[in-house]
């Protein structure tokens, strides 16, 4: 007889958020609906990091989302970083922290110990990036190939 396992529930809302305020402490608002919550809280990535105001949205069915809200997204020779997804009406960048083809984040997890620790990696990232102009993170396979299909066509 096959064994049959319960179904792992997703982590509501509200519990994330307790998790968050429990694990940082420093939410600056928040709001939260039986299958929705926005927080924004300051991240500093290391000692030596700047200190950034960031906005991290959820809602169940979907992936966590991180905005940078200040300090303002810096080019680096003229560029932005191509790790973002998109702009909002204020220009504040949608920051691309995982890749969701790789299914590395489920709502079965806790977003303080999984994605918000990734925003902190993207933004050390993002640091050193500023600095040398080299982003040392990972890239999405599609990116790679778009990479590579431009640097055979500088050649």
């Amino acid at each position: 007889m096959a064994r049959k396992y319960p179904k792992v529930q997703k982590i509501s809302p509200m519990v994330q958020l307790m998790q968050i305020r429990a694990t940082y402490g420093n939410i600056e608002s928040s709001s939260y609906g039986p299958q929705r919550f926005e927080c924004i809280l300051n991240i500093r990535p290391s000692e030596n990091s700047d200190q950034y105001r960031v906005k991290v949205k959820y809602r169940i069915g979907k992936y966590p989302e991180a905005w940078l809200l200040s300090p303002a997204i810096q080019q680096y020779d003229g560029k932005y970083p191509h790790h973002i997804y998109e702009y909002d009406s204020e220009h504040h960048p949608r920051l691309c922290v995982f890749f969701p083809d790789y299914k590395e984040w489920t709502g079965t997890m806790l977003i303080s110990k999984t994605f918000i620790p990734w925003i902190s990696t993207w933004l050390n990232a993002y640091e050193y990036w500023q600095i040398t102009g080299v982003w040392h993170y990972d890239e999405s396979p599609r990116r790679k190939k778009q990479s590579e299909v431009h640097s055979k066509a500088a050649v």
